[in-house]
Parts: structure tokens; C-alpha cells; sequence
């Protein structure tokens, strides 16, 4: 939460941030995850903060389960829409929620726009970590200001290719016309083709080697601990 609020300051995470949650709904776990969101939106001054689940929809899908949540905190940013959480007849009343806005309704965020997404699947159940996902809109306002409008029109020229292919896709799939892609074995590096030293790893393909420190960062603190 302070990494997002140095990007995009207290309006930008008390009005215009939302949370995907793990969204497990074991007694344990709901009662844990909603606790610590609703202390930190406390802290923060954020009187009612979005929380979404995907998994409401996709269930619980293991290792995918944090690209389902950026996929899905993608599609808000492009709609302007949070998808309500609308498999639960209600909300458990051991969930903590004073300062969050958990609705089984859809949550309508076209007027003030959304800035930042915490997804909160990186782990294995309950709160292992949380990652902070800035808008396409956001991003490009940074990319545009640091490398100037020249810079970006360019970028945004080469990047048509990527989104006309990504359209064709799309579309082709939802006609059931799946283009599976299979790369197992291919480009790989030969093992036995690497340079392996004690000062470097050269890796076949590459110019610049792999380079080994050799100097420990602790010197001064293993000086005294060398066996006499």
C-alpha cells in the first residue's frame, strides 16, 4: 500500500484502488485475509475499499490463480467495472469489513476511473503477498513523461501489430477456432555448451558472460572469524 501511494498519492489508493483477494471462504481464512484489508484501509483513511474475488467464478486454480486475478483486474481497468462477488448468498458475519466494500453486485468505477489493483494471490492461501498492478492508462502517462511523446507514438506504432493479433485471437476463439501453441524443445540451450569458470558462466547465444563475485559483502564482519 505505501509502494502504491508514492506512485499515485492518497486520492489515487483512497478512490481509484481495488483488491482482488485470495477469497478463500474457509471460517480461518476469511476472517484473517478481511481482517488485515480492513486494518490497512484503515490506516490508509480509505472508508470503503473494493475487494473482488475471481475465484468466485474460476475456483481455485492454484498456480494460475494470480494471473487470474491480473487478468481479471485488467478487464476493470478496461471497463471500469469490478465484478461483484456473486456466488454467496451473503456476507459471513465473522468477515471484518468496517472499512471495505464487499458487494455480490457488480461496483460501477467509469466515473472515477481506476489506478491501482492489489492482487493478493501470489501465495498459497490467505495473505502470503500482495502485488500492486498500475493501470494501462497510469502506465503510459509514466512511459510518456519519461521518454517524451516522440518516444511513446513510437512505441504505440510498433505495439498495433501485438494488439491487431491479439483482436484476431479473440476473435477466432469465441468462434472455437483454438490455435494451440505447443514450444516444448524448442530454442533451448545445449547444457554442455556452457563456459563454466570460477570468475564467469558464458551462456551460448549471449555476449556478455554471467559474472561471479568474488569479493563476499560481509568481508568486514567474517574477519574476525576466521579459525586461528
Amino acid at each position: 500500500m505505501a509502494s502504491a501511494r508514492a506512485l499515485v498519492g492518497d486520492e489515487g489508493i483512497r478512490q481509484r484502488s481495488f483488491v482482488h483477494a485470495h477469497g478463500s471462504s474457509t471460517p480461518a481464512n476469511r476472517v484473517t485475509e478481511s481482517e488485515l484489508f480492513d486494518r490497512v484501509a484503515a490506516a490508509f483513511g480509505i472508508e470503503q475499499w473494493p475487494i473482488a474475488a475471481v475465484k468466485a467464478y474460476v475456483g481455485h486454480s492454484l498456480g494460475p490463480a494470480s494471473g487470474d486475478q491480473l487478468v481479471a483486474a485488467l478487464g476493470s481497468f478496461h471497463y471500469g467495472m469490478i465484478p461483484g462477488i456473486k456466488t454467496i448468498p451473503a456476507v459471513a458475519n465473522d468477515v471484518h469489513r468496517d472499512h471495505l466494500l464487499i458487494s455480490q453486485t457488480d461496483i460501477d468505477r467509469r466515473r472515477q476511473g481506476l489506478d491501482v489493483a492489489f492482487i493478493n494471490t501470489k501465495g498459497f492461501g490467505g495473505n502470503n503477498a500482495t502485488g500492486v498492478v498500475l493501470s494501462p492508462r497510469l502506465v503510459e502517462t509514466m512511459l510518456r513523461n519519461r521518454h517524451g511523446v516522440a518516444a511513446f507514438n513510437a512505441f504505440k506504432h510498433r505495439q498495433l501489430e501485438t494488439v491487431n493479433r491479439a483482436k484476431e485471437y479473440d476473435q477466432a476463439a469465441q468462434r472455437g477456432q483454438f490455435r494451440i501453441e505447443y514450444h516444448f524443445g524448442e530454442n533451448m540451450i545445449d547444457d554442455q555448451a556452457l563456459q563454466i569458470s570460477p570468475e564467469q558462466v558464458q551462456v551460448p547465444g549471449y555476449h556478455q558472460p554471467i559474472t561471479l563475485e568474488s569479493r563476499s559483502p560481509f568481508a568486514d564482519m567474517l574477519d574476525s572469524a576466521q579459525p586461528a
